[in-house]
């Protein structure tokens, strides 16, 4: 009797043979892995590394065999959309510190940035991110495993003071240069389908809606006392100036775009070598990343601190000409040459992202009530004084 080939069956009866095979595997090298290690409970971590065969991935990159040392793990952060842990690695020579990033499915939107940042921007940014050792994405449920190299954060190893700007400004240029203008069109097919770019369509009816709703919830503002007599004085001024947006200066596209970060705070640079002169920094969190014009980054990096550390605002005027200046001059370095003031293109980019965004979240969080609106009068400050400057109102 001969029986007939079934190709639906055929494709099944391996699929599941795959399965089964995988199952057993992994479940003899798990009873291994607890024979070697009995004093150690192992968690999931451990038992996926086995599964994954991730030693094995480590070894092409290191040179020599590794080993996880499954005592040493430690949860970092965690989110409903990601967790972060710091694990540790031993060759044959010595340890190293290893960070496993778990993306959580579903992956979307932000996640999904940052995950492709590390499948497929890290060879053009290899010396700005941390190294990427090895990425699974067969795990059930569809969550995705990173594994990479471990960069100290800036924060909390040392005492951080604008002079530090100096220091990161350099590495911030070469990033940019890297992806300027056409520089970041010869990867297109890198990004083309998966990176935001701030004047793509969708992106620019994006800022419009903010831009109305920004205007709305500055009129709500005005019916709530505490903050009628916050913004008062500056009311009529803001409306002007938010009905000329949300686009207000040209010379930012001008100026050019590249690949920003979009969270430049102490947490998000890396650095292994801050007691040396010439920091070597690394970028890490790439989840805010865009193709944008590139002086927003100096915004991220020197706004945003100036805006939370009130302590130091006596200092601002004299830093922002040093580093505006700095950062121009490294720009220089790559064949990047900047038309116009850099301090001037500082303040422009400081007032663009405050009025398409900040000045936003500050109406929303105070007249919704989900946070108090600390930032609010040095913006107001800043749009007042340098939106007048800039030609604003």
């Amino acid at each position: 009797m001969t029986t007939a080939y079934n190709p639906d069956g055929f494709k099944k009866g391996r699929e599941d043979g795959f399965k089964k095979g995988r199952q057993d595997g992994f479940k003899k090298g798990f009873e291994v892995a607890q024979a070697s290690s009995p004093d150690v409970q192992l968690n999931d971590i451990s038992l996926r590394w086995r599964e994954f065969r991730a030693a094995e991935a480590f070894a092409e990159h290191f040179g020599h065999p590794v080993k996880l040392n499954d005592g040493q793990m430690d949860c970092l952060k965690e989110t409903v959309k990601s967790a972060v842990w710091k694990l540790e690695i031993s060759t044959v020579h010595q340890t190293y510190p290893v960070i496993l990033k778990i993306f959580k499915a579903p992956i979307e939107s932000h996640s999904l940035v940052e995950l492709n940042m590390y499948r497929k921007a890290n060879v053009i940014l290899a010396d700005l991110m941390p190294s990427i050792y090895f990425i699974n994405e067969e795990i059930d449920g569809g969550d995705v495993w990173v594994f990479m190299e471990y960069v100290p954060q800036l924060k909390g190893q040392l005492i951080f003071t604008p002079d530090h700007f100096d220091k990161i400004i350099p590495s911030l240029a070469r990033m940019h240069a890297q992806t300027h203008n056409n520089r970041f069109y010869e990867h297109w097919e890198v990004f083309a389908d998966w990176l935001p770019f701030y004047h793509s369509e969708s992106v620019a009816l994006e800022r419009q809606k903010t831009n109305k709703e920004t205007l709305e919830y500055l009129d709500k503002a005005m019916h709530r006392p505490e903050l009628k007599e916050r913004l008062d004085s500056n009311y009529s001024m803001l409306q002007k100036v938010l009905r000329r947006g949300p686009h207000y200066f040209p010379e930012l596209n001008q100026a050019g775009q590249s690949i920003t970060h979009n969270d430049l705070q102490t947490p998000n640079i890396g650095c292994a070598n801050v007691a040396e002169d010439s920091w070597n920094i690394k970028f890490i969190d790439w989840e805010g990343a865009k193709f944008a014009p590139c002086w927003f980054d100096m915004f991220n990096l020197a706004g945003v601190f100036f805006a939370y550390r009130k302590d130091w605002r006596s200092d601002e005027e004299a830093v922002i000409h040093r580093c505006s200046h700095l950062y121009a001059a490294e720009m220089n370095k790559y064949g990047i040459e900047f038309q116009g003031d850099p301090v001037r293109l500082y303040k422009m980019a400081y007032l663009q992202r405050v009025l398409e965004r900040s000045l936003y979240l500050q109406l929303h969080w105070a007249t919704e009530g989900h946070k108090q609106a600390f930032l609010l009068e040095g913006y107001l400050e800043k749009i007042k004084g340098w939106g007048k400057e800039l030609g604003l109102h």
